[in-house]
């Protein structure tokens, strides 16, 4: 099959002022601290020329405005807790209940993804980024030190979160990037293949509710399935992987304008996103902003995880760890 591959040589793209650049032969990410923000990946031998292949600002600023956590890493926990209360054994912690309906959201209003972190290593192909929480921090118990690595590995990408606790609290690191790979105004075109029979339907509450069978949702991507603009509304719960966690394997593949995406996770989860609630605000860098414009494929631990009884509690004897991986290859 041929592979479509554009101009051989682009041009180096002048990134604005603090942007940390990494480039292979194919690719160019741009992050930034505020949030450790994936804010761009380009795809450099588009046919067109250089590809934004997510949604962003043009601007590193106005992520700071940002509402919808554009190629944010939410924390200390992603997703929601329901009504913003954690228990654990005797113990009851009030968290920042920074959702409508009174839940506590990605971390909280000053979430993770609403920090500056620093930069503790950059070159070509990696950079390291770094975050101290103190204990109570949006209620959270412990003080937590969290590490997130960007690599560019050819024509892979990989995402690496590490988060170590003095006390008992639960973390669900969540990389939250919108991806938009062939350019359009949607993603209806998106052909995307999950290995999930079953997913998370959610309550009036918009907490999750018993997994059941894809069969006949718009969550059935078993056999590959393009995006459907009815489903776009629709499209914003977690899908149970078929494999185990705790090992790295591929878990979903997203195609469209001449590209595929793999995604490779140790996570037990798919949180699935259409982007149905976001609205054009700052500049877009690449694909203006709107309902069904991107593409959330978010690796994680159950959504409102501690009243579950998940295994997501960490502390001084278990360390926290996350692995993401984005392979993309070139199609005709």
């Amino acid at each position: 099959m041929p592979v479509v591959r554009g101009d051989p040589g682009p041009a180096r793209m002048p990134a604005p002022p603090g942007v940390l650049v990494l480039r292979s032969e194919h690719f160019e990410a741009w992050v930034i601290p505020f949030g450790a923000r994936l804010m761009q990946l380009f795809w450099l031998h588009a046919p067109q020329g250089p590809r934004p292949l997510s949604l962003g600002f043009s601007d590193p600023e106005a992520y700071r405005q940002d509402t919808m956590s554009i190629g944010a890493v939410c924390g200390r926990y992603g997703n929601r807790i329901g009504g913003a209360v954690l228990e654990r054994g005797d113990k009851r912690y009030a968290l920042d209940a920074n959702h409508p309906l009174g839940h506590c959201i990605h971390g909280g209003t000053s979430g993770w993804g609403q920090r500056d972190w620093q930069i503790a290593q950059h070159d070509a192909s990696g950079l390291t980024l770094t975050l101290d929480s103190a204990d109570g921090d949006m209620g959270f118990a412990g003080r937590c030190q969290a590490q997130v690595q960007y690599r560019l590995e050819g024509d892979r990408l990989v995402w690496q979160a590490d988060a170590r606790v003095d006390a008992e609290s639960p973390i669900n690191l969540v990389q939250h990037s919108y991806w938009n790979l062939d350019g359009a105004a949607t993603i209806c075109q998106h052909m995307l293949q999950v290995d999930a029979d079953r997913y998370h339907p959610v309550d009036a509450q918009e907490l999750p509710l018993s997994a059941v069978p894809v069969d006949g949702s718009c969550f059935d991507f078993r056999a590959g399935a393009k995006v459907s603009p009815a489903c776009v509304p629709h499209l914003d719960g977690a899908l149970v992987l078929r494999s185990d966690a705790g090992a790295m394997r591929p878990v979903a593949r997203v195609q469209a304008g001449g590209l595929a995406m793999q995604v490779s996770t140790d996570r037990p989860l798919l949180h699935v996103y259409a982007s149905a609630g976001l609205r054009p605000s700052s500049p877009a860098l690449g694909v203006a902003h709107g309902a069904g414009a991107g593409l959330c494929l978010e690796t994680e631990d159950m959504p409102n995880g501690p009243a579950w009884g998940s295994d997501v509690w960490y502390g001084p004897q278990r360390d926290y760890r996350h692995t993401l991986a984005l392979d993309f290859s070139f199609t005709s």
